[in-house]
């Protein structure tokens, strides 16, 4: 296996970016969180103003692969502490910021291209991160391909706005879609609904996946064990997510949770 040495990892929020780590050991590991680990061999912590800086630090760490895992919050730029390049680019990306994640990440990731790297997705690196087509544990029940074609209807709908990667359908009826505040609140929310607004007994599922024409190198929807037990949590019965297209981590903890609950992990595509 590669060991990383040509590699460099741009890591946010989550598990994602260390599982990378852990599997190329002579990566860098590229943080902006000012992060007391930057302390540490391979990891070098960066400023969203000295971008210029952060291609400099690559090409003498002789980096030609890019991969960015993990949730990192809009930067905030502070205007005094723009370096040269980063200056150079502030116009356009300016303009990025006010619009979707999609656009935003495609215009840095096109920077990163022009500079001679090459940007690869977490599941290029690490393939068995995604989930082949079928069910991974559990069962369907009645009204499965029912609701999964109301969930996928609803998610083309949305699509086009940027406002979510998911959505909760159960008797065919729609109790939540995700928005800004994240998958786990989405779920969270389900869980409170009133119980003479549900007919629990009849299904419900949790519809995850990408975004039209989301890229995903970059941007690649991610489910985990907080994800399963928070649905579990919330009395539904599966979670259906686009084969080779969502990261599943920790998959034997997913499994085991979701056993536990008679609760189906499915890989399908989308049913429109």
């Amino acid at each position: 296996m590669n060991d990383g040495s040509d590699l460099a990892i741009i890591g946010g929020s989550g598990k994602l970016p260390m599982i990378i780590k852990s599997s190329h050991e002579k990566a860098i590991y590229i943080t902006f969180d000012n992060s007391k680990k930057a302390l540490e061999n391979w990891i070098i912590n960066c400023e969203f103003e000295k971008l210029g800086v952060l291609f400099d630090t690559l090409k003498s760490n002789g980096i030609s692969r890019v991969v960015m895992a993990g949730a990192i919050s809009r930067p905030h730029f502070d205007k005094n502490k723009l370096d040269k390049y980063t200056q150079s680019i502030m116009p356009r990306l300016s303009e990025k910021l006010v619009k979707g994640d999609n656009e935003l990440l495609s215009f840095i990731a096109d920077e990163f291209e022009k500079k001679g790297y090459q940007i690869q997705g977490a599941s290029d690196i690490l393939p068995n991160l995604t989930l082949e087509r079928g069910f991974l544990c559990g069962s369907p029940y009645e009204f499965l391909s029912r609701d999964i074609s109301k969930a996928d209807k609803i998610l083309k709908l949305l699509s086009p706005q940027d406002i979510g990667q998911g959505i909760v359908i159960e008797n065919g009826l729609v109790l939540g879609i995700e928005t800004l505040q994240g998958t786990n609140e989405l779920l969270k929310f389900v869980a409170g609904t009133s119980s003479n607004l549900r007919l629990m007994n009849f299904g419900g599922i949790f519809v995850k996946r990408p975004k039209e024409n989301q890229d995903l190198r970059f941007d690649m929807p991610v489910i985990g064990p907080e994800t399963i037990d928070l649905a579990c949590k919330a009395g539904l019965r599966g979670i259906v997510v686009s084969p080779r297209s969502v990261i599943i981590l920790d998959r034997n903890d997913c499994i085991e949770i979701a056993e536990a609950n008679k609760f189906f992990i499915l890989a399908e595509e989308a049913n429109i």
